[in-house]
């Protein structure tokens, strides 16, 4: 393929979870610009936010388990199992979501409020000659610490060296520190994965964001790096041969 590329102007977060899932799903829905169902996960993920944000804006006397149970249930209630595969799966998220969410919450239940709440930020980061966009769910800063937590349904290896690296660039570039640590919660695996960065990874984090830069800007990529697991759940099977998307010189993502 030649002259296929894709002008990059803004990546964001959701961006590169996409492309990681699949390069031809995010340019179908990105650049092309066609708009899938929701995903069970994008659904699950929005809940989730919505309830760790309503629990820490709890007084401290407030936060405890079963308060985090009627979070759960209230805001459960507006998912539809239609978006599932199956009620059996349905049931599965409930019960792994729930389980999870409740050692995770009442952890740290009688910790200060977070510096920053689901709070979005974007900046220009001169290394990438991108605006990046992110946004940072759990902060808690004091004297001695900046720990970043992030709520995330599923993450496989590859998703989790996205985090880790988009956090630490970010909050370096942008709040001139360095995370002591980065912790991503993965509620259906029910884990919590721990990164503690260094300048080493710091320059890592960089070159990884201009490699995955240079994967969405060059179509002729696609068919390497595609993802066949996704393809069974995709809506875009009618329109992807698995072949690299034709893409036009004009095409911007912004």
């Amino acid at each position: 393929m030649k002259n296929h590329m894709i002008s990059i102007r803004t990546i964001t977060e959701q961006n590169l979870k996409d492309f990681i899932r699949c390069p031809y799903k995010f340019y179908y829905e990105y650049i092309e610009k066609k708009k899938p169902p929701l995903d069970w996960r994008k659904v699950v993920q929005q809940v989730v936010h919505r309830i760790v944000y309503a629990y820490y804006q709890l007084p401290i006397e407030h936060r405890h388990a079963t308060k985090v149970l009627e979070l759960i249930e209230q805001h459960w209630l507006k998912i539809s199992p239609q978006f599932f595969e199956s009620k059996i799966q349905y049931y599965q998220v409930v019960a792994k979501v729930t389980d999870y969410l409740l050692q995770d919450l009442t952890e740290e239940s009688n910790l200060d409020p977070p510096l920053l709440l689901f709070e979005k930020y974007k900046t220009h980061i001169q290394e990438l000659d991108v605006d990046l966009a992110l946004t940072f769910d759990v902060v808690n800063f004091s004297n001695s610490s900046f720990v970043v937590k992030k709520y995330v349904v599923q993450a496989d290896q590859e998703m989790l060296k996205l985090y880790y690296f988009l956090i630490q660039v970010f909050s370096e570039k942008v709040f001139q520190i360095r995370p002591t640590r980065v912790e991503v919660i993965t509620l259906i695996d029910q884990k919590k994965h721990i990164f503690r960065p260094t300048q080493e990874t710091l320059d890592e984090g960089i070159s990884y964001l201009l490699l995955m830069k240079h994967f969405l800007e060059d179509s002729a990529i696609y068919s390497e790096i595609y993802n066949e697991n996704e393809c069974p759940t995709c809506p875009f099977q009618n329109v992807c041969n698995r072949e690299a998307p034709k893409l036009n010189q004009a095409k911007y993502l912004s």
